[in-house]
C-alpha cells in the first residue's frame, strides 16, 4: 500500500511539473516579455537628443535626463541633436475626494501634468502635448508629519511615471515616421 501511494505522489508531482514547464513554454514561445526587457524595445538607443526644459533644473527634468542616458541616447546641445524634446514646467494640483465628520479632507486626489514637444529634423513630430498621472491617498488630519512624507513620496512615484509617459510616446512617434506630424 505504501509503495502506492508514493507512485500516486511521484506521478502527481510530475504532472504538475509537466504543467508548470508547458505553461512555462507557452508564454515565452508566444512573445511574451516584459515591457522594457526587449534589447530592441527602444527606437530611442544611439540617437543624439537634447532636454530643453522651462526648468533645467527640476526633478522631472533630471529624471527625464537620466532615463535618456539608460535608454543608450546621448544628450548633447540641441544644434548638435537628432531629436529636441521640449519640457514645459510640471504642475502639481491637489483636490479634497471625501471629507471627515468634521469638514477636513480624508480622501486626497493628486494630479500631476506635464506639456512637451518633440522636434526631428527641423520638424515638430508632436507639438504640445499634454500627459497625465493621477493618483489617490487617504489623508490623516492627526499625522500631519506622516502625510507630508507620504506626499513626498507619492509625487516622485508620479514623477517617475509620467517620465516614463513622455518617453513611451516619443518612442510610439518615432515607430511610426510615416504618420502626419501632430
Amino acid at each position: 500500500m505504501w509503495l502506492r501511494t508514493s507512485r500516486h505522489t511521484i506521478t502527481w508531482e510530475l504532472f504538475r511539473a509537466s504543467i508548470l514547464l508547458s505553461i512555462f513554454f507557452a508564454i515565452t514561445g508566444c512573445g511574451f516579455e516584459l515591457r522594457g526587457q526587449a534589447e530592441d524595445s527602444s527606437r530611442l538607443a544611439g540617437k543624439t537628443v537634447a532636454l530643453v526644459s522651462e526648468a533645467p533644473g527640476s526633478e522631472l527634468a533630471s529624471l527625464l535626463q537620466s532615463r535618456l542616458r539608460l535608454r543608450g541616447m546621448t544628450l548633447t546641445a540641441p544644434s548638435d541633436a537628432q531629436l529636441i524634446i521640449y519640457l514645459a514646467v510640471e504642475q502639481f494640483e491637489q483636490r479634497d475626494l471625501s471629507l471627515t465628520a468634521r469638514a477636513r479632507a480624508a480622501e486626497l486626489e493628486l494630479m500631476l501634468k506635464v506639456r512637451f514637444s518633440l522636434q526631428a529634423a527641423n520638424e515638430c513630430w508632436i507639438t504640445d502635448e499634454q500627459l497625465t498621472v493621477i493618483d489617490q491617498m487617504l489623508n490623516d488630519p492627526l499625522n500631519i508629519v506622516g502625510k507630508r512624507e507620504e506626499l513626498r513620496l507619492i509625487r516622485e512615484e508620479m514623477r517617475a511615471s509620467l517620465a516614463d509617459r513622455v518617453l513611451r510616446r516619443i518612442d510610439y512617434r518615432l515607430s511610426v515616421p510615416d504618420a502626419n506630424p501632430s
